[in-house]
């Protein structure tokens, strides 16, 4: 019953959606370069993205070299530039923008605290992205002044975007062509290290990680989607982007995460509703990482165990034994695009394309989870057939 009643709402939810008010929203889709090396449903590559379901693609990741200056991390990156910035003869109106950093921010931290490194990457990166035919740079480098790093380097962030900016912008200038863009990532955590006052200033658009509040990391499941009445966490879809707002960030500028994968948690007790964890729970056969299963993962999973919506936080479990999954889905989508739209943020981002499913293989079409944010944004809505060039 609870099932159903969320399934009506939703429908007329997604209907009133549909409707729109003309607002542009971006919808930033992000392709990760190990995807090419999952087997089977997993593997993903840029030829398979269609040309124009988003409004921009970020490829993820380069590197920056010993010489601080930015650099291909797999051996064939260069190969799938092409094939990933092909896909503009389709679709000219896209955008395409490199990441740098990810996962290790070391070389970002060594970098960014000396003029001369900052100077030697920020050439290094315009350079680079004219040669390959991107469109602008995505700076990830997650929590620079807090986590461990040095509060100095809250200050060596703002200095590295700052001074991205206005070499973009003379190097325009100079060239007569068109602005590069610059964006960044930046995480939903109160536990922030940036200047967050100053850093919106040098972006064009802000991805904020509005997913991840809690995983296998944590003792205890939890959902990770709007607080309940009761709850005083800030580790929400809410609370966080009230405080980036109150902290000064454009709420046009603002684009919100969308994750196409669920957590999951092994727990110390059966229970249906969660509980006390031991850990994450198994390797998806795809992914093989512990801890999160891609939505084409979670597909074959939810055959054996029921679905259970937790209402106030507006999100889905499946729980089996003691696995536990927290996840997304179409309903929660919808629900996610409307506090998108009643807060006049600036559209939405997926982490990651290659975590939907390609394949159809929980037959609700390619892409499902992407193609309805595509919907519910009304992107690109004369291009109904994905099939087709835009």
């Amino acid at each position: 019953m609870k099932r159903g009643l969320f399934l009506i709402v939703g429908f007329i939810v997604f209907s009133q959606l549909q409707l729109g008010s003309g607002t542009a929203y971006k919808l930033i889709c992000y392709f990760t370069n190990w995807a090419q090396h999952r087997q089977e449903i997993g593997k993903f590559l840029p030829e398979n993205i269609p040309p124009c379901l988003c409004t921009h693609l970020i490829y993820a990741f380069a590197m920056i070299d010993n010489n601080y200056k930015i650099s291909i991390k797999e051996r064939n990156d260069e190969a799938l530039y092409t094939k990933f910035n092909g896909l503009k003869r389709k679709n000219p109106s896209l955008k395409t923008l490199l990441a740098v950093g990810g996962f290790n921010h070391q070389r970002l931290i060594n970098m960014a605290s000396n003029k001369e490194s900052r100077a030697i990457f920020i050439n290094s990166a315009i350079r680079f992205l004219r040669k390959h035919d991107f469109d602008g740079l995505d700076v990830v480098w997650e929590n620079p002044g807090s986590k461990g790093s040095s509060m100095q380097d809250k200050k060596w962030y703002t200095i590295l975007l700052k001074e991205l900016k206005q070499a973009i912008q003379e190097e325009a200038t100079i060239r007569g062509k068109p602005q590069l863009l610059l964006s960044a990532s930046f995480p939903a955590s109160r536990d922030v290290g940036f200047e967050m006052n100053k850093v919106g200033q040098y972006l064009d658009f802000l991805n904020l990680m509005m997913y991840d509040f809690y995983g296998a990391w944590n003792s205890f499941t939890r959902p990770r989607a709007f607080p309940t009445r009761l709850e005083s966490s800030m580790l929400n879809l809410e609370s966080a982007a009230k405080f980036w707002k109150e902290n000064g960030l454009p709420l046009q500028k603002m684009i919100i995460g969308f994750p196409t994968y669920g957590r999951t948690f092994t727990l110390k007790l059966d229970n249906r509703s969660g509980g006390t964890t031991l850990g994450p729970g198994p390797a998806g056969n795809y992914t093989k990482d512990p801890g999160y299963w891609a939505y084409y993962e979670i597909c074959d999973f939810l055959k054996q165990a029921k679905v259970e919506l937790i209402k106030d936080h507006r999100a889905s479990s499946a729980p089996k034994e003691k696995i536990w999954l927290g996840y997304d889905d179409i309903d929660s989508y919808i629900v996610k695009v409307q506090w998108i739209k009643s807060n006049k943020f600036g559209g939405a981002f997926v982490w990651t394309m290659d975590l939907d499913d390609l394949n159809n293989h929980c037959n609700q079409g390619v892409l499902p989870l992407t193609t309805r944010l595509k919907k519910l944004l009304n992107i690109n809505p004369e291009n109904r057939n994905l099939d087709r060039p835009c």
